[in-house]
């Protein structure tokens, strides 16, 4: 859609903006347990969380793009903090800077196990994705700044029914739920392109404090 376009001279141009969810939205501030304990009580046991495993195949579809280990051991906690980051450099930095440290916080997090409530992790991963200094990620991370906005983003997720994560919206329209492989999402683009009918809408900007010359920015796809 970028590279090769149906109509030459016009490429589908692209933003994304990540909407916070919060997988354990009754966990308090200072909560903390590791992922193994949370998954086996979510599923009912063990037997459950082996079956959804299977159903996934999320270890599998990691080891197809590179990804050798998830650590099922690492801590889950609170998340309040990593969103009110990613938001915050979308906000100022734009969406490709946000998306680079959303990258990272990953790596940190489900690769080697970091906690997403340590201010320290997510200041040092502001400060080598994203182009902000740790001191300046570190005083936004302590402000509280931006709970409301997260908080106004929650409330239109439950009033459209999103209750699991991976969910897309897009063009503001279309609901792609699940972790859906690239070739779904190509034969939508595809679709959206031969049909011109694209609305540019993004719904959650308003909520998120994202200004209009932000999205405009589109993201830089590295080839």
């Amino acid at each position: 859609m970028t590279q090769k376009p149906m109509t030459p001279g016009k490429p589908l141009r692209f933003s994304v903006i990540r909407v916070p969810f919060f997988l354990e939205p009754d966990y308090p501030q200072d909560f903390e347990e590791t992922n193994r304990v949370r998954l086996t009580r979510k599923w009912g046991g063990e037997a459950g969380w082996n079956a959804q495993k299977a159903r996934h195949g999320l270890k599998e579809r990691g080891e197809e793009v590179g990804i050798e280990r998830f650590d099922l051991d690492r801590i889950a906690s609170n998340t309040m903090a990593s969103h009110r980051l990613v938001q915050w450099i979308t906000r100022t930095k734009g969406p490709t800077a946000s998306e680079a440290l959303y990258d990272l916080l990953n790596q940190r997090h489900f690769v080697e196990g970091r906690k997403l409530n340590d201010p320290e992790m997510l200041a040092d991963a502001a400060e080598q994705s994203a182009g902000v200094s740790r001191e300046e990620a570190l005083d936004f991370i302590q402000s509280g700044e931006g709970e409301d906005k997260i908080a106004a983003a929650t409330r239109m997720l439950r009033q459209m029914g999103v209750h699991s994560i991976p969910t897309f919206i897009v063009d503001g329209r279309y609901q792609v739920s699940g972790a859906a492989r690239s070739d779904e999402f190509v034969r939508l683009f595809r679709d959206l392109e031969r049909s011109r009918d694209i609305k540019g809408t993004t719904l959650f900007a308003e909520a998120l404090g994202v200004p209009e010359e932000v999205l405009d920015q589109g993201i830089e796809i590295a080839v």
